[in-house]
């Protein structure tokens, strides 16, 4: 097999792939999260194998993260392997805030003020919700923004990602930025031994002393996954070659047959509680391995092999799923608010069943809702991407966009 450095010269002529079945995934993240948190709102996850299974639909927050990983870190990685400017990371956190906070201050503000849960918040609790910092925090995190860690720990790795995509493509003693496989993932293996470390380490610390084991450090490795993708696929874009990802990713049911039994496994108490009872560094650790093998497994044919190929991929990049990806942001970040009303609006208790009743119409009002504020609103306020100061600084470093991220 052909390692890299891809080239000391600039390539003049590039032609990149779309990724088109990637929003079907982004989709899917969202569903597994809302139904994961009816599961446990309702008691269901207490009840079963089919308990088992909806607990650990929190899965969906590892392929939200690899997702991040893969499509945020490309343009990096592709821009030193075609031997081009890296790209203008101004212009990169103005679009990831352009894409995050208008939404988000919203459901912030919906929150601490329509849930009687929050009633008592003061104003630091306000600033700390509304600068992703919440986590940082030795508090319990609001009702109705209680999902909104992930989203704190994801922000955490935008603003990391441009010093971690120059670590991993520095080249000392070149002196210079190259796509060279092995270093890019020999420095990634060392960061995912040391983010599963974290996990362990931290994971008996409770939730209402300390988020540590929420932190980014301890789920780096789901985003290592998609940033080692991300470059072994631009290395692949920028010189076309035989790679056993490439092989593998041909083999779609194969890949997702062999992820099925590792989130089987993830399933079992080898994985911790299904409640929120504090895991031991036992369960912790190998409860991030295998969501990241797992998780690694569904996405690769998804990142590697024929875009279109076979009617499994035909639909993923169906008109369904693709819409269903386009607003899943605004499913995660409206659907607990949505959740915690219909319990208020059925007259339910917590904890007491009803699950199908309770995801059916969670998921109705949240995809509804997310529709209109995709379309009327996260949209429109994406025009703004290039205005001015932020505009793109960088116009001969500019690679093709594959695809937003949530």
């Amino acid at each position: 097999m052909t390692t890299t450095p891809v080239t000391t010269t600039p390539v003049t002529e590039f032609r990149d792939r779309t990724f088109s079945a990637l929003n079907a995934a982004r989709a899917i993240g969202a569903i597994m999260v809302v139904l994961t948190h009816s599961a446990f709102n309702t008691g269901q996850i207490n009840h079963g194998w089919v308990g088992a299974v909806l607990a650990r639909l929190d899965f969906g927050v590892t392929i939200f993260f690899v997702l991040s990983g893969f499509l945020l870190s490309r343009p990096w990685f592709l821009t030193a392997a075609l031997g081009r400017p890296a790209p203008s990371t101004q212009h990169y956190l103005w679009k990831r805030a352009l894409r995050i906070l208008p939404l988000y201050w919203i459901v912030v503000v919906l929150a601490l003020t329509l849930d009687p849960a929050n009633e008592d918040m003061g104003w630091p609790d306000w600033l700390a919700n509304l600068t992703f910092t919440q986590l940082y925090r030795p508090d319990l995190l609001p009702s109705s923004l209680t999902q909104m860690w992930s989203l704190c720990t994801e922000v955490a790795f935008y603003l990391l990602l441009p010093l971690l995509s120059w670590f991993l493509t520095w080249r000392p003693r070149r002196a210079t930025h190259e796509l060279h496989l092995p270093t890019v993932l020999g420095r990634s293996a060392v960061l995912f031994a040391l983010g599963v470390a974290w996990q362990a380490a931290v994971a008996q610390i409770p939730g209402n002393e300390g988020h540590y084991a929420q932190w980014l450090p301890g789920y780096l490795p789901w985003f290592l996954v998609g940033v080692c993708f991300a470059a072994v696929s631009a290395s692949l874009a920028v010189d076309p070659r035989d790679h056993p990802l490439e092989r593998l990713g041909h083999d779609l049911v194969g890949c997702w047959i062999l992820a099925t039994a590792v989130f089987a496994i993830a399933a079992s108490p080898l994985a911790g509680p299904r409640t929120l009872l504090t895991p031991g560094g036992w369960e912790a650790g190998p409860k991030v391995v295998l969501y990241a093998v797992a998780g690694a497994l569904y996405l690769l044919p998804l990142m590697f092999g024929p875009e279109r190929q076979g009617w499994l991929r035909t639909q993923l990049s169906g008109p369904v799923l693709f819409w269903l990806g386009e607003i899943s942001y605004g499913i995660f970040a409206i659907h607990m608010l949505v959740l915690n009303g219909v319990f208020r609006w059925l007259d339910l208790e917590y904890f007491t069943g009803r699950f199908v009743t309770v995801a059916g119409l969670t998921l109705a009002i949240t995809i509804a809702l997310a529709s209109m504020s995709y379309y009327g609103y996260e949209r429109r306020v994406m025009r703004l991407k290039n205005v001015r100061f932020f505009s793109r600084m960088d116009r001969e470093s500019r690679v093709t966009d594959t695809a937003s991220v949530r």
